[in-house]
């Protein structure tokens, strides 16, 4: 099974992870044939120091490039999960280093996991 990261930016997304009705996510990156992955929802809130946690884990069923075209995240993948709110906080942990070494201090947006010390991680946290 694949497994993808996605990062939401509250402040410059305009809203917070605890408003999305659905599992779901943004994205400039490609989308295509990525349906049956897990993704994982990453959230970071606040000014500094900025809380991290998951906000939601799904299994992407709906891949849709070019939905919001002419913005600078044209494309969404929304599925079957669950989404957690603040409930799973991972700011400070191990997890947290690890997820921010691999996804470029989370630069990196959406993009897959290949670390099976990561997944396991984020699959401890449900």
């Amino acid at each position: 099974m694949r497994h993808f990261l996605a990062y939401h930016n509250a402040e410059k997304m305009g809203y917070s992870c605890t408003a999305i009705p659905e599992p779901r996510i943004k994205t400039s990156k490609s989308v295509a044939g990525l349906e049956g992955v897990t993704v994982w929802l990453i959230a970071g809130e606040g000014k500094s120091p900025k809380h991290y946690y998951l906000a939601a884990r799904f299994t992407a069923r709906k891949c849709e490039p070019g939905l919001y075209r002419g913005t600078q995240l044209p494309n969404q993948i929304s599925g079957d999960g669950a989404l957690f709110g603040k409930s799973k906080p991972i700011t400070g942990t191990s997890l947290y280093a690890l997820l921010q070494r691999q996804s470029a201090n989370f630069v990196n947006g959406f993009f897959e996991l290949h670390d099976p010390v990561a997944i396991s991680g984020l699959e401890a946290l449900v």
